[in-house]
């Protein structure tokens, strides 16, 4: 049980997902002690400093997830843990296997060596459920993993599979009658409101759609897409849920989403705001032969995207912790409207100096559901 006594860890505080973590736990009224790398980074640490209602609820300390020696201190008096930082570049090279492993048995070592902890929440990936595997219709749940042995599986495919299985394989190795509870959550494609200029994955490819001369065509890849703001609802949810003690979840949207489609949503949302956007949607065998040539990383990371429908099941996510997922274009535009705001996104010479909006980031009535919402679900 959550009680408002209780000081949560967040790890990685000043990421995308966790700055969310950050500030729905704050909103609900939770003590949380969120981690850095450097407190001297000004641009990480301000937007986590912006959540804070009360120098009593927030705390910022500095870890290091490669240093084992660090994490018993930051942990000492907490009793819940969102293990949330681990690094997430466009293109993955073998150093992001060993961070995300290291880095998040550290973690649990020393949840594993404090009584006080009782339940860690990591956050993996569908990059751990779904690549590798033959282009079929199948619908990808919680049983399913990545076949790390495709060569079509790429490093950052293989730094979550990997450490999630490590996480479950060192977790079954401790004393069932003393150990803490784990619960792993799987989000697919994040997108939604930024809270902080510091660019991330989703972020860097959305902000290309908005410029033809970074983004001439869209690829003919499907994605799952979630919310952020869901993503975020789900990791309270699953601190507080018994029921989701010793599993594994997908968080998701069940609604494929194309590439294509999300450049047409932001085509059709700020096209008359002075952004240029490409119509054009690439053939697969283009997107294989221009990956082949190594010019853009991006394409190269993007080549094994390409296929058929991808189709995800959040019935556990539903049934356990009664999700409900915003729309994916509402999401998408989201995410646009704010990394303008943040001016994370390139100006076009077409530019207009003011734009007009037709979509308003977050309506005040969906903001005070979803604060509600969350209130209700983690007391």
């Amino acid at each position: 049980m959550l009680n408002k006594e209780d000081t949560i860890l967040v790890t990685g505080a000043s990421g995308y997902v966790a700055l969310h973590c950050v500030q729905q736990l704050l909103q609900a009224g939770y003590k949380v002690r969120g981690t850095v790398r450097s407190l001297k980074n000004e641009q990480k640490v301000a937007p986590i400093q912006k959540l804070n209602r009360s120098e009593e609820l927030l705390e910022l300390v500095e870890a290091d997830l490669m240093n084992e020696q660090d994490w018993p201190g930051v942990i000492l008096g907490c009793s819940h843990i969102l293990h949330v930082a681990s690094p997430w570049p466009i293109v993955a090279d073998e150093s992001t296997i060993k961070t995300a492993v290291t880095g998040t048995l550290n973690v649990l070592k020393a949840a594993a060596s404090d009584k006080n902890i009782k339940k860690v929440v990591l956050t993996s990936s569908c990059a751990a459920v779904n690549d590798g595997h033959k282009n079929d219709e199948r619908v990808f749940d919680e049983t399913c993993w990545t076949d790390i042995t495709s060569k079509k599986v790429d490093n950052y495919a293989k730094s979550k599979t990997i450490a999630e299985r490590k996480a479950w394989g060192f977790f079954e190795s401790l004393d069932p009658s003393s150990r803490f509870e784990l619960t792993v959550l799987n989000p697919t494609f994040i997108t939604g409101p930024v809270l902080s200029s510091v660019e991330h994955g989703s972020a860097t490819i959305l902000a290309r759609m908005m410029d033809f001369r970074t983004f001439l065509a869209a690829p003919r890849a499907c994605l799952g897409v979630v919310d952020v703001r869901d993503v975020a609802r789900a990791h309270i949810l699953a601190l507080k849920e018994p029921k989701t003690n010793g599993r594994r979840i997908l968080v998701t949207h069940t609604r494929p989403t194309w590439f294509f489609e999300m450049r047409n949503w932001l085509m059709e949302e700020f096209k008359d705001q002075g952004y240029v956007f490409s119509p054009l949607t690439v053939p697969n065998w283009i997107v294989r032969a221009y990956a082949k040539t190594k010019l853009d990383k991006q394409s190269t990371a993007i080549v094994h995207r390409l296929g058929p429908e991808l189709h995800f099941s959040n019935d556990k996510s539903v049934k356990l912790l009664n999700m409900t997922y915003i729309d994916p274009k509402k999401s998408v535009i989201d995410m646009m409207v704010s990394m303008i705001d943040k001016k994370m996104v390139r100006s076009t010479p077409f530019k207009k100096a003011v734009p007009q909006r037709s979509h308003k980031l977050q309506d005040s009535k969906y903001v005070a559901a979803n604060i509600n919402s969350t209130v209700q679900n983690v007391q």
